[in-house]
């Protein structure tokens, strides 16, 4: 916020309404260089004022135009002096409105329109009564000159009205992007947290099968190795009890994460083993594939399944949005880290990809969001976007910890 902002209660102005007063001043200081070029010669000849005078009072009066935008007050102020020292200077004319010649009139006008455009309409109001009311007392030299200010205060008090109309209308407007900036920001917060919970609850599902598997194997020691000592036989009876709490407590947990609407999964979860027949399901879809799954890559796990769901959102995309495109998958791991690849050309059509990016996001499975929260979960990340030739790569790079057979290891 700015001296100014700050000094008159104001909130700084966003860029859109910067960018809008940006081009109001560049218009009022081109049309206040017309009108400038033109008031000289004519308060001169016409109306036979000191060309000396002329010039300064030319000057006040078009230079109030682009004064408005930041300082409405002190431009009414300025007009109306001008005008007032121009009509005491000046002889009249017979063929010609006074006490207000034409260019003084369109540069009134113009400054009030600034101001109704830039300011609450009061202000507007009262620079229009700075201006107009010093008309009246000349107003009474004749008919003509009363018509003739009737007339100039009338069409700048039009000129200001407009301008405050129109200015309702573009915070009507603003209002309104607003609020559909709110409602899509909110909407956006509630597929993220969906997106999170449906992640948790498939995750439930890996840890949990884990944690059944230490069960079991704590429960059927005793029974499996000979020869144990009571204190061992306590220990895993310990450590079956530790993996039934924690069992039960995912189970409350998953309850809380599951909403009405959500249908319980019976079938374990998918992980790199059951990438090549996701392939074959996209492939008979009509859209071909190349594929490379390197060695060494986890068979189960939470990072098994991060890399599937990451290679089936991707393919999935590419079914939708751009069907018949050649698509190619990549798997690989190597230093320490799991780099998933899908890449994929420009549908036949030539437009379908370009135009669905909008729609991913909020599509189907919300497929990036998905990717980009799974991969942040497990400390790694995703980048994607359009290729030159007009195709789509997702690139994720998760951290891939230890070997599965270095676990096996004391």
């Amino acid at each position: 916020m700015n001296e100014n902002e700050a000094a008159a209660g104001r909130a700084p102005a966003s860029t859109p309404e910067r960018r809008f007063r940006a081009r109001l001043l560049a218009a009022a200081v081109g049309v206040a260089v017309v009108l400038y070029a033109v008031s000289v010669p004519i308060g001169a000849a016409v109306y036979g004022v000191n060309v000396a005078a002329m010039f300064a009072l030319a000057l006040l009066t078009c230079g109030a135009i682009p004064l408005a935008v930041r300082m409405p007050w002190v431009a009414a102020v300025a007009a109306s002096v001008s005008a007032n020292v121009f009509t005491g200077l000046s002889a009249g004319s017979a063929d010609a409105p006074w006490p207000w010649p034409v260019t003084t009139i369109i540069a009134a006008a113009a400054m009030l329109i600034v101001a109704g455009l830039t300011r609450p309409w009061w202000t507007g109001l009262g620079s229009w009564a700075i201006v107009a009311l010093p008309l009246v007392p000349w107003g009474f030299r004749d008919a003509g000159a009363a018509a003739d200010a009737i007339a100039a205060a009338a069409i700048a008090l039009l000129a200001l009205a407009a301008a405050i109309a129109i200015a309702a209308r573009r915070t009507i407007a603003r209002e309104l992007f607003q609020e559909r900036e709110h409602a899509a920001e909110i909407d956006e917060r509630r597929v993220l947290v969906e997106e999170r919970n449906r992640i948790a609850r498939e995750l439930h599902d890996v840890v949990a099968h884990g944690l059944s598997l230490i069960h079991v194997r704590a429960t059927s020691a005793p029974y499996r190795v000979e020869g144990l000592p009571p204190e061992a036989t306590a220990e895993f009876g310990e450590i079956a009890a530790s993996a039934r709490t924690a069992l039960g407590e995912m189970r409350q947990l998953l309850a809380v994460l599951r909403s009405e609407e959500t249908v319980a999964e019976s079938a374990p979860q998918p992980g790199i083993p059951e990438l090549d027949a996701l392939i074959d399901s996209v492939e008979s879809a009509g859209v071909p594939v190349e594929r490379s799954i390197g060695a060494g890559l986890p068979d189960a796990g939470i990072l098994s399944t991060t890399v599937y769901r990451i290679v089936q959102e991707s393919l999935s995309n590419t079914v939708r949005h751009a069907p018949g495109a050649a698509a190619s998958v990549d798997v690989d791991r190597r230093d320490g880290r799991i780099t998933v690849r899908v890449v994929n050309g420009p549908a036949p059509q030539g437009d379908a990809r370009v135009t669905a990016r909008a729609e991913r996001e909020t599509g189907g499975g919300h497929g990036l969001i998905g990717m980009r929260e799974r991969a942040t979960a497990l400390g790694g990340q995703v980048e994607y976007g359009e290729t030159a030739d007009g195709g789509f790569r997702v690139l994720a790079v998760l951290p891939a910890g230890e070997r599965p057979d270095d676990e096996e290891r004391p």
